[in-house]
């Protein structure tokens, strides 16, 4: 492993430049590994170099990157037909474009995790590096809860095949739970079941429920970790509590 200064308090170079608010550390792993990462003037494209904050220079694009002290957190209600990325070359509106209609500071915030364009609901954002890299890596097994409105009644057999596993792409998904939150109704041709799911794949639920060819009409997000989406109206914004924060650290740190 190289060590750019061996005296003093070292850290890993892809968490100094999350505490940047460059992303998670897997997001900055990517900046290093494509060359865009200089350590006192040199390039650095390894992984596992470490950097002593305060004396070696960090640059990313030219510009020197110094961590960010005034750290946010913040619920987001993302309507459908909104894109989780920055910069979108079909020019469709981002969360961005959105935030930044409400004079939020986007400047150094990152999603975590994701929602498809054509989904909706709590989607969290922050410029803290580290509390994203704990609440999106695989191994720290974050619950989330899905609300979907699909064309036709699940059976039981299809329930125990999305907690027991669907193969979709030659990978098996997993569904924690499945319940049906239908409300009765007498003449009904559209159902809603909440979904949690303790896994991160890309496109999880439209997978499973397309392998049991079940047409999917609507699919929320309402609860990532410890925080719920409850009456956030779609397209609102706020900031988590303490609380809220806390306990978000904890199941990602803990596990």
């Amino acid at each position: 492993m190289t060590r750019i200064n061996d005296n003093g308090e070292t850290l890993r170079l892809n968490r100094y430049l999350a505490q940047c608010g460059l992303g998670s550390r897997r997001k900055a792993d990517e900046l290093i590994s494509t060359g865009h990462v200089y350590v006192n003037g040199k390039r650095v494209t390894e992984m596992g170099v470490k950097v002593l904050p305060g004396r070696d220079i960090i640059e990313y694009h030219g510009k020197q990157v110094k961590p960010i002290r005034n750290l946010v957190y913040y619920a987001y209600n993302k309507p459908v037909n909104v894109i989780v990325t920055k910069n979108d070359p079909q020019k469709r509106e981002t969360v961005y474009d959105a935030l930044k209609k409400k004079k939020i500071d986007v400047e150094h915030l990152n999603y975590v995790g994701r929602l498809d364009y054509n989904s909706e609901g709590l989607l969290l954002l922050t410029n803290d590096g580290d509390l994203i890299h704990s609440v999106t890596h695989p191994r720290f097994k974050i619950k989330k809860v899905y609300r979907v409105k699909i064309m036709r009644r699940l059976s039981s057999e299809e329930i125990d095949m999305l907690i027991g596993g669907i193969e979709s792409d030659g990978q098996i998904l997993h569904a924690a739970s499945v319940r049906d939150v239908s409300q009765p109704a007498s003449d009904r041709k559209q159902f809603w079941y909440e979904i949690e799911l303790f896994e991160g794949k890309n496109r999880q639920i439209r997978r499973m429920m397309k392998e049991l060819s079940v047409g999917i009409s609507r699919l929320r997000r309402i609860q990532f970790g410890s925080v719920k989406l409850n009456n956030l109206v779609s397209g609102d914004i706020r900031t988590l509590t303490e609380k809220e924060v806390a306990a978000l650290k904890n199941c990602g740190y803990k596990r």
